[in-house]
């Protein structure tokens, strides 16, 4: 069981040999910055042909450190092989970052593992869980130059378009954004909160009326479903109005936001995509 038919199956895990010692272990080249300089060499050239417009950012996304070492290590290592490997992945990133223009590039990180973990599906939580959670993923956003935008995209999970649990209501997200933002030494420059197609309860949607981030935060909600044909008439519409009225009624007052789908157009088949884009256009301009 897995991906192919949307059940969450339990990863292979990894543990150091016997004797090991984890202070010195070190980690090979990661490869997304090679990854993603290859695409960004694609970027550029449909770029110059006019493709893609002049002033669209390229942007990247990298899973937390924290995802990879909580997905593939024993439990009792994780904590001892987290900060060499963080330190991996930064230094991934940075370089990547010295090979784009600060201009051109954007960065998302993925916070899929960490909700597992706060909602108790993956590994016990509670309030040391929460604290530990959110000094890592401030880290994360202070790894980027404040003159690069930077994001968080809020994830439940997209193993064949399920989650491995619906959320309740938005209330663990806003909690989330509001304690990065305050922890991080830079904004959180944009996020995307998971919505499920389905829903279209007030309780889902009012705790963001207690969403302290920066006004100047880009907010964007999951509103473009995988699958439009099986949601009720009337869905779209309700959600577009329970987000406005709960924002009027937030510290920061109401705002513009933006639209996606939950877990981007990574998992989409090919010829998904273009219905998909039609729907990011049909509901912007409907509001």
């Amino acid at each position: 069981m897995g991906e192919a038919d949307g059940e969450y199956e339990e990863l292979p895990q990894l543990r150091l040999a016997d004797g090991t010692d984890p202070a010195q272990v070190s980690w090979p080249d990661l490869g997304y910055a090679d990854a993603y300089l290859k695409s960004y060499e694609t970027f550029a050239a449909l770029r110059k042909e006019g493709v893609i417009p002049a002033d669209v950012r390229f942007q990247v996304e990298y899973p937390t450190p924290l995802a990879s070492i909580g997905g593939y290590i024993v439990p009792e290592q994780q904590q001892a092989l987290l900060g060499s490997y963080e330190q991996a992945m930064f230094a991934d990133l940075a370089r990547l970052l010295a090979a784009v223009p600060a201009d051109e590039v954007a960065v998302q990180w993925d916070v899929a593992v960490e909700f597992g973990v706060l909602e108790e599906t993956f590994a016990p939580g509670g309030a040391q869980a929460f604290d530990a959670i959110i000094v890592g993923l401030a880290r994360c956003i202070d790894q980027v130059p404040a003159e690069i935008p930077a994001g968080l995209h809020m994830c439940y999970g997209d193993y064949g378009h399920q989650h491995f649990k619906q959320p309740e209501s938005l209330a663990l997200q806003v909690r989330v954004l509001n304690a990065v933002a305050a922890a991080a030494r830079r904004p959180v420059s944009f996020v995307s909160f998971t919505v499920p197609q389905y829903q279209r309860e007030d309780g889902y949607f009012a705790p963001l009326a207690q969403l302290t981030a920066d006004p100047g935060t880009e907010l964007n909600f999951a509103l473009v479903p995988y699958h439009p044909a099986e949601q009720a008439p009337g869905t779209t519409d309700a959600q577009v109005r329970l987000i406005d009225a709960a924002l009027a009624a937030s510290p920061g007052g109401g705002r513009d936001w933006g639209v996606c789908t939950e877990c981007g157009l990574g998992r989409a088949s090919r010829d998904e995509i273009p219905a998909l884009l039609d729907l990011h256009r049909h509901i912007i301009t409907a509001r």
